[in-house]
This record gives C-alpha cells, sequence and structure tokens, in this order.
C-alpha cells in the first residue's frame, strides 16, 4: 500500500509530529533545543509561516502551522535535512535523526485552533515532566500566558482573539484558566477523523476539495452524525433533546450509548468532539466507548 497523499492548499493549517528514528532523542543539550527553535524561525520567514504553537519533548516535537502555499513538504523535507545536518555534525553522527515520515493533521483552524494549542501545551503534563505547563521552557505555551508578546516565533494573537476579546493582558488570563482547566485530563485526544483531520467530517471533505483529492481512503465517505441521530431517532422513536439531554432512564441511556458509538465508529468523531453534542466530558466518552468495544468482543 503506499503512503497516503499529503493534503495540501493555500492556507492550510497542520499539526505536525516530528519523531526522534527508533524513538531516540532528537535534542541531547539545551543548544540542540535552541538551534532547533532558530532554525524554525528562519523557515517560518522563509516560507511565510504562521506558527501557532510548538512544544519540544525529549524524543519528539509537536508544531501548530499554516503554510501560506500548497507547500508543507516542500518546507518539512527542507527543515528535517538542515536540522539533521546541524545534529550530526555536533554530535559527530551519521544517518537519519527524524523517523521516516512526520505526521501532518490538517486542522480547522475555524472551530479547533484553539484547542489544538492547549493539546500541544498539556504534552508535557501527559508525560509527567511539568505539572504546570505554563511554565514548561520548551513550549510556546509561556508566551501565551504573558501579558505582553514577546516570543517572534509563535503567533499567539489569532489564538488568544478565539478565546475572549479584550486587551491582551485579559487574553493572557484567561489562556491559563483554559489551560488549568485541562490540566487534569491532559490525555483527552483530538477529534480525529479519516486519519488525517482535526475537526468534523465535513471540513475533511472540504480540505480534500482545497487539495482537488478524492476520498483518501478509497472508499465510501463516512457516516455524519447528523444522519447517524436521524438515524437512530428514526429507529427507536426518541426525539432529539431527550437524546441529548441528561435523562438516565435505562432505555433512553441504551439508545444515546447506541448513538455515541456509531458517531465515534462510522463518523470517527473524537472523543473531545462527541462530548460536547451531549454535553458529557471526553473521559466519560471514553469510558462508554470501551465498555462498547469489550461486549462486542465478548459477543464475538
Amino acid at each position: 500500500m503506499g503512503r497516503p497523499t499529503r493534503i495540501q492548499y493555500p492556507g492550510a493549517c497542520y499539526h505536525v509530529v516530528l519523531t526522534g528514528n527508533n524513538n531516540r532523542d532528537i535534542f541531547l543539550t539545551t543548544a540542540d533545543r535552541r538551534a532547533f527553535l532558530a532554525l524554525l524561525k528562519a523557515y517560518k520567514d522563509r516560507y511565510g509561516l504562521k506558527m501557532y504553537a510548538y512544544c519540544l519533548m525529549n524524543s519528539y516535537v509537536h508544531l501548530l502551522l499554516e503554510t501560506g502555499e500548497a507547500n508543507l513538504s516542500k518546507v518539512m523535507q527542507g527543515f528535517n535535512t538542515a536540522y539533521t545536518k546541524y545534529f550530526n555534525s555536533q554530535h559527530g553522527s551519521v544517518g537519519h535523526v527524524f523517523q521516516g515520515r512526520y505526521k501532518a493533521l490538517v486542522v480547522d483552524k475555524q472551530n479547533f485552533l484553539l484547542e489544538v494549542t492547549r493539546y500541544i501545551h498539556l504534552a508535557p503534563v501527559r508525560e509527567g515532566l511539568k505539572e504546570r505547563a505554563w511554565r514548561y521552557q520548551w513550549s510556546s505555551c509561556p508566551a501565551f500566558v504573558e501579558c505582553e508578546n514577546k516570543e517572534p516565533l509563535v503567533d499567539s494573537a489569532p489564538v488568544l482573539k478565539a478565546l475572549i476579546s479584550g486587551n491582551r493582558l485579559k487574553q493572557s488570563v484567561r489562556y491559563l484558566q483554559y489551560i488549568k482547566e485541562r490540566t487534569k485530563d491532559a490525555a483527552a485526544e483530538l477529534p480525529l477523523v479519516e486519519g488525517f483531520c482535526v475537526g468534523t467530517p465535513e471540513f475533511a471533505v472540504e480540505a480534500q476539495r482545497l487539495a482537488g483529492l478524492e476520498d483518501i481512503g478509497g472508499g465510501p465517505a463516512p457516516m455524519t452524525p447528523e444522519k447517524i441521530l436521524a438515524e437512530v431517532i428514526a429507529k427507536h422513536g426518541v426525539d432529539q433533546e431527550t437524546l441529548l439531554g441528561r435523562n438516565q432512564w435505562r432505555d433512553i441511556s441504551a439508545v444515546r450509548k447506541e448513538a455515541i458509538y456509531r458517531m465515534w465508529k462510522e463518523a470517527r468523531m473524537g472523543v473531545t468532539e462527541i462530548g460536547r453534542v451531549f454535553n458529557r466530558t471526553p473521559s466519560a466518552v471514553s469510558q462508554l466507548i470501551r465498555a462498547m468495544e469489550t461486549s462486542r468482543v465478548i459477543r464475538n
């Protein structure tokens, strides 16, 4: 099976993950991390990128960036080669620094830009390195919680404006609260669709259209959440308000579980997005899906 085609179009936003070859460390010294960020700034200026967030861990890196042109592959190929040359020269090594093909998820920046920055900034929390993500030195999180934009690499203003209007101080305070709200549930996953998109099934279709591609999966398009809800409601005779509400009657709960599981399985929605639809926490949705998966395995 060949590699899936990259989704590339002008103005596309990506959550990029670079992983060390064989999960080895990408950074051996503080100088390596500084060199990586300096190189990132140089490529940002060279290609007119917008850099919304980053986080440098030991063996992997998160980036949230936007390309002005349909050229992510060109940008990342050049960047990876440049850092590899630096690293090998600095440490007297040879060979690849990064593991195979980098991961790049297209992001619905109109609706999920803010959420992806939080996911990236909570990486140290998920790894157990730092309890307070905003104090982690090697991410863009500190730049978001500062009352002034002093980080030339990070384009924080569009993200903060999506969170709250007002001056920079108010936005930074609110972003800090926004990070704290998710700290205890830092492992919550992003809403992934079709394996290439952070957003909704509708956005996945639109991204492919903008890139001039057919359905990446080569098969039928995923069910939409709206169609699933309509089918479940028609099948069981339950009205939508009751289905999406807090009613805990056994028969209603069973129908609700069916709808949630189908949205996850057939519409390929993430637990965070499903939680929004049903007014549940991502962890509650995850537990329900695991229970449904377990029951299906037992029945089979």
